[in-house]
C-alpha cells in the first residue's frame, strides 16, 4: 500500500467515524479515532516497508502503533502516567521498535541486543520507581493477557509467517 492510499484511506476512517458518531450510531471519542488511525497507519508502514527493507520506517511504523495502543489503554483504563513514566515508556516503545526490527531483519542481531537492553531498563525503571512490585505487576498483567491473548496469538502466527518467507 503505498502512503498515499493509506493517507487516503485513514481520513476516510476518521470522516466515516465522526459521521456515526454524529448520528449515534456509534460511541466513539476523539481520542480513539486517533488511536485506531494509529494502529492502522503503523501496521501498515510495518508491513509495506518489511517488504521493502526500509528499517527507518519499520521502526517509526512500529513507534506510531504503539502509540495507538497507549491511546487506546489511557482512554480505556484508568491510568496515573505521571512524567516520572515517561523515560520508561521512552524506553519500551524505543526496545519494542528495536524488536520489530530484529523480526523483520532477522540478519541484524544487535536489534535483538539493543531492545533487550531497552526493554529491561524500561521495566525496571517503572519497577523502582513506583509502589508496584513484581508480583503486583503480574496479577495485573494477568487479567490484561486473559483478554488478550487471540490478538496475542495472532501476532504470534504474523511473526512466524514473516521468518517462514
Amino acid at each position: 500500500m503505498k502512503l498515499n492510499n493509506l493517507a487516503l484511506v485513514t481520513i476516510m476512517f476518521i470522516i466515516i467515524s465522526f459521521i456515526l458518531s454524529a448520528f449515534d450510531i456509534i460511541s466513539i471519542e476523539l481520542t480513539e479515532i486517533l488511536a485506531y488511525s494509529l494502529l492502522v497507519i503503523g501496521i501498515a508502514l510495518v508491513y509495506t516497508e518489511t517488504i521493502r527493507q526500509n528499517r527507518v520506517s519499520v521502526f517509526i511504523g512500529s513507534i506510531i502503533f504503539l502509540f495507538g495502543i497507549y491511546f487506546l489503554i489511557t482512554e480505556h483504563f484508568n491510568l496515573n502516567i505521571g512524567e516520572d513514566f515517561y523515560v520508561p515508556l521512552i524506553l519500551i516503545f524505543g526496545g519494542t521498535g528495536l524488536l520489530i526490527l530484529f523480526i523483520t531483519t532477522v540478519t541484524q542481531k544487535i536489534f535483538l541486543y539493543l531492545a533487550l537492553i531497552f526493554l529491561s531498563a524500561g521495566i525496571a525503571i517503572i519497577i523502582t520507581n513506583s509502589h508496584w512490585g513484581l508480583k503486583v505487576f503480574f496479577l495485573a498483567f494477568i487479567p490484561v493477557l486473559n483478554s488478550i491473548w487471540p490478538i496475542l496469538i495472532f501476532f504470534l502466527i504474523l511473526i512466524f509467517l514473516m521468518r517462514v518467507r
